[in-house]
């Protein structure tokens, strides 16, 4: 019985020692990881000089960690573990909470904060007279899942303090009060296009412009939606399904970028598969993007200083405008934005989530 023991623990061992590293030869590469969003490393070159220098061994330790066979099946087990058996509270940041999962954002970033203010009056401040120019902050799922709940998060009423004393000249559209954990994706940090009702009714009341007929609106799903922190988690929580509103406008519209002077559409599900499935709306993350809306029976026009989540808002924006142009200033810099957008007699609306605003030095 002694040796069926031994030779069972030898057995073990070397199925680990010899089993797992002729897995790992004999099956293909990835490209890239979806749960990380990132390109995997592959096979270094083989070099006296790397050799020599180091580079080849640190290289290679990065090549075999990121193509170990089943690798997000592993992280998977660690985060249950971590979560069921530890108890932890959150892993590497990320929580759970009410059937959500969340990232946590402890404290304001002074720093970046007071550049944000700095960078959007400076925008401000370079328009015409003739612009109305409006602000509206986009809060992060944390406002109702960690402040509640007794996670650390940001003094959000303190941010908002600042930016009513710091930005100049600009109407703030306040949306804190309409909306709650459930209008986001349990699995990302976006909030639910199908949900933001309340919140273009605020907008375009405060623009004094028409609110679009939301029963003009038919739904179309996407699934399985695995949002930014189910990948980052690697737990197994169930995807979501992503939700587009289309209707006359939205299909009539066209949409040209920098690199394309037309053609493009407002929803773009053949993205959905890829890296990021929220890509669905007006193609993801782009610098400057250009949605005319022929149907349209007024002349006024919209400029969008936004982040990803103007692009879900966009489109349901555009019942009410002749064109709705979007900036991205993480991509463009503001220096060049009057050779390439028309402010004249538009309307300007700032809307960013307050994650953005905490990490503002991304403004260029």
């Amino acid at each position: 019985m002694t040796k069926i023991r031994q030779w069972s623990t030898l057995a073990v061992c070397a199925l680990f020692l010899f089993g797992l590293p002729l897995w790992h030869l004999l099956s293909p590469d990835e490209e890239f990881s979806k749960s990380e969003r990132r390109r995997l490393e592959h096979l270094p070159e083989l070099t006296l000089s790397g050799v020599v220098g180091g580079e080849y061994f640190e290289e290679m330790e990065d090549y075999l960690l990121d193509q170990f066979p089943k690798r997000d099946a592993f992280r998977s087990v660690k985060s249950v573990f971590s979560f069921s058996v530890l108890r932890q509270k959150d892993v590497g940041g990320l929580y759970r909470q009410d059937g959500h999962l969340g990232k946590l954002e402890t404290a304001l970033d002074e720093a970046q904060f007071s550049y944000g203010i700095r960078k959007l009056n400076e925008v401000r401040e370079a328009l015409p007279k003739s612009c109305a120019v409006y602000y509206a902050v986009i809060p992060d799922k944390n406002v109702y899942l960690a402040q509640p709940n007794g996670y650390p998060h940001i003094d959000y009423d303190d941010m908002l303090r600042r930016l009513r004393e710091g930005l100049e000249n600009m109407t703030e559209i306040s949306l804190f009060d309409l909306l709650d954990a459930n209008d986001y994706y349990r699995t990302d940090a976006h909030w639910r296009q199908e949900n933001l009702e309340p919140v273009v009714s605020r907008i375009t009341q405060a623009m004094g412009v028409p609110t679009p007929d939301w029963s003009s609106w038919q739904p179309q799903e996407l699934y399985p939606f695995q949002g930014v922190y189910l990948r980052q988690s690697a737990l197994p929580v169930e995807p979501d399904t992503l939700v587009y509103l289309q209707n006359d406008v939205t299909d009539a519209a066209q949409v040209s970028s920098l690199e394309t002077s037309g053609g493009n559409t407002v929803y773009t599900p053949d993205r959905f598969s890829g890296m990021d499935g929220y890509d669905t709306f007006l193609s993801g993350a782009q610098a400057l993007l250009t949605v005319e809306n022929p149907l349209a029976d007024t002349d006024r026009r919209l400029i969008l200083f936004r982040d990803s989540f103007g692009s879900s808002l966009a489109p349901l924006l555009l019942e009410s405008y002749r064109e709705i142009t979007l900036v991205d200033l993480r991509y463009f810099s503001s220096s060049l934005l009057g050779d390439y957008v028309d402010f004249d007699g538009a309307d300007v609306l700032f809307l960013y989530s307050t994650s953005i605003l905490n990490s503002a030095m991304l403004f260029k």
